[in-house]
């Protein structure tokens, strides 16, 4: 066997292991049930508390708006304290966040819940970029970060499973995710490294204020961001509730096709594993188009064949690998757009899609209010399909 070379010791890779199964149970909690679970219950909690698609809407935007909060913070925190902090915070958000939502007597109390759920997600993504630096070698950090990001997908799928499950029974369900969130923040406070550890304070070494972001070839890279964060926001929050209201698309057994619809969901996307090697092959232009184009049809199936069970199947199929892909994409677009600050790009980009995210439900429940589900998702499909002509310079 011979003998471990610096860095490659059997000390280290145990060490790699635990930081990417505590990133992939943080991220699980806080972009599965915290960030995106409010959509996937909607139709239990309309008719329990008597909820308008309009005031759906705007509960939605809450919880996105408490996302884009965190994100203002995160970047300071993690960089002055480490990444220990701010995701124990978002474990500490996504726990409470949701017990208040099991336990809401009212509308008023529930929308309180969903936002402060929903910023776990900003608190808990961009510091496992700074601890798989410092704690993992560099031949190791891609893997263990992958590993960490695909636990959206796992954590949207097991919403699915446990929306199937309790049914009517929505508020044991948040129970449980809340547990969960307590597990994942009991995990990352053992495995996660406090304080910056950087001699220079954790700065990007050239980067002053923010007028750097502000370049020609940055534009493309926020629209397409905030287009995402419109498209994925809407069908996270809507899609659930439309297709429930609809036709009688149930599956056997009497379960609902809305929950499965997200276990369909967590599952493509897997395909997100396979954008790295998709823009080496295809390059970054041509990957986005189809990305954009699986969104647009996802949305506009809902549009036309609201009642159809197999347009359902297939457009959460389409969104799971779109929103995994985009993410995957918008991550390696942003480092090449900011060669100097990758980090810092990436959290630009993340809150161009914030943004989008915050804006669209709001407006897009009046719409539905006022047109019904089919047009909204009808204008998401052309939002995707126009986005299509934003090329990467």
């Amino acid at each position: 066997m011979g003998e471990a070379k610096p860095g490659e010791s059997g000390a280290v890779r145990p060490a790699s292991a635990r930081l990417a199964i505590a990133g992939a149970l943080a991220t699980a909690v806080a972009f599965g049930p915290a960030r995106n679970g409010y959509g996937l219950f909607l139709p239990w909690m309309r008719e329990e508390f008597g909820i308008s698609t309009g005031v759906a809407g705007l509960i939605a935007s809450g919880g996105y708006a408490g996302h884009l909060a965190a994100l203002f913070a995160v970047g300071a925190i993690a960089t002055r304290l480490g990444p220990r902090l701010p995701v124990v915070a978002g474990a500490i958000s996504a726990a409470l966040g949701m017990m208040l939502i099991a336990l809401s007597p009212n509308a008023l109390v529930l929308a309180a819940g969903v936002a402060l759920a929903a910023s776990s997600a900003g608190w808990v993504w961009s510091p496992y970029n700074d601890a798989a630096e410092r704690a993992v070698q560099p031949a190791l950090r891609a893997r263990v970060l992958s590993v960490v990001s695909t636990g959206t997908t796992f954590g949207i799928a097991g919403a699915g499973v446990t929306a199937l499950v309790t049914g009517d029974g929505w508020r044991i369900g948040w129970v449980a995710f809340s547990v969960v969130a307590v597990v994942a923040l009991v995990c990352n406070a053992a495995v996660l490294p406090s304080g910056n550890g950087r001699p220079d304070g954790g700065e990007e070494a050239g980067l002053t204020g923010v007028r750097w972001l502000f370049r020609g070839d940055a534009v493309p890279l926020f629209v397409v961001a905030t287009s995402f964060g419109v498209v994925s926001s809407v069908y996270y929050s809507f899609a659930v509730d439309h297709v429930s209201r609809n036709g009688d698309l149930t599956l056997p057994l009497g379960a609902p096709l809305g929950p499965l619809m997200f276990v369909v969901l967590g599952a493509a996307g897997v395909a997100g594993f396979f954008t790295g090697d998709a823009i080496n092959r295809l390059g970054l232009r041509r990957v986005l188009a189809v990305i954009l184009l699986s969104a647009a049809l996802s949305t506009v199936l809902l549009g036309v064949a609201p009642g159809s069970l197999a347009a359902a199947i297939l457009s959460a199929a389409l969104f799971g690998a779109y929103v995994m892909m985009i993410s995957a994409l918008l991550a390696v677009w942003s480092s090449r757009v900011f060669p100097e600050g990758p980090s810092a790009g990436f959290s630009a980009a993340l809150i161009a899609l914030a943004v989008g995210s915050v804006l669209a439900p709001a407006s897009m429940g009046l719409i539905a209010g006022a047109f019904g589900y089919q047009t909204v998702f009808l204008i998401c499909g052309a939002i995707a399909a126009l986005t299509v002509i934003v090329r990467p310079r």
